[in-house]
């Protein structure tokens, strides 16, 4: 049995990841934001520049460091483009319907906490997976810097309704604080009549993003 069939981790999901990609491959590769471009030019020029701007950073470009991200990089840009990259902070994620691919990468010597995951479709798309729900719906809200005004008519109206809406304690935190409010596209209320929507669209014309009905795992 290859490495690839013991370390592989089934996820119960509605679709495939980003609708397109069965595995997923994430590992950990210090400084690998310095990567982003794909660039080595680009590369040594972050690395330049952030031991500049912290000098009591470790030494950058050790001549390990230095060829590991380099030969990641080179990796990385030899992939086909089929398969999608992304890289946030030091972590770096690879999406891929190639079993062949997360096998290769998994296996390079100097990364770190590599985890891979299989988009298992179990769940009805569109639909909120919950253990023992309470409502029937959930609204997901819209990424968006509200004028003062606006954001007083949401803060009043959805802490007016706690009986109708269920609220996540982060974001009830955020409707209680003065000031403008900054709704974001995970903030979401999970309530039952549908009519209560077009009251929220109502006092905040552009606030929803989308609903989803909620079934019980």
């Amino acid at each position: 049995m290859s490495k690839i069939d013991l370390d592989i981790r089934q996820e119960p999901r509605d679709r495939l990841f980003f609708d397109q990609y069965q595995y997923r491959l994430q590992f950990n590769l210090r400084y690998a934001w310095c990567m982003r471009s794909y660039d080595h030019d680009d590369l040594d020029r972050r690395l330049k520049n952030y031991h500049g701007r912290d000098r009591g950073a470790p030494f950058l470009t050790d001549p390990q460091t230095h060829a590991d991200l380099h030969n990641m990089c080179e990796l990385l840009r030899g992939l086909p483009d089929s398969c999608k990259k992304m890289i946030q902070y030091d972590t770096v994620f690879l999406y891929t319907n190639d079993l062949a691919i997360i096998e290769d990468m998994s296996q390079v010597d100097y990364i770190g906490q590599v985890k891979i995951g299989q988009a298992v479709m179990v769940y009805p798309k569109d639909t909120v997976m919950l253990q023992n729900p309470v409502h029937q719906y959930r609204t997901f809200l819209k990424h968006k810097w509200w004028d003062l005004e606006t954001s007083n008519h949401i803060k009043k109206f959805l802490l007016g309704r706690q009986e109708l809406f269920q609220i996540t304690r982060s974001f009830r935190e955020k409707l209680e604080r003065t000031g403008r409010l900054a709704t974001q596209d995970h903030h979401f209320v999970d309530h039952d009549d549908p009519n209560l929507l077009l009251m929220l669209s109502l006092v905040c014309p552009g606030i929803i993003n989308k609903t989803l009905p909620i079934q019980a795992k």
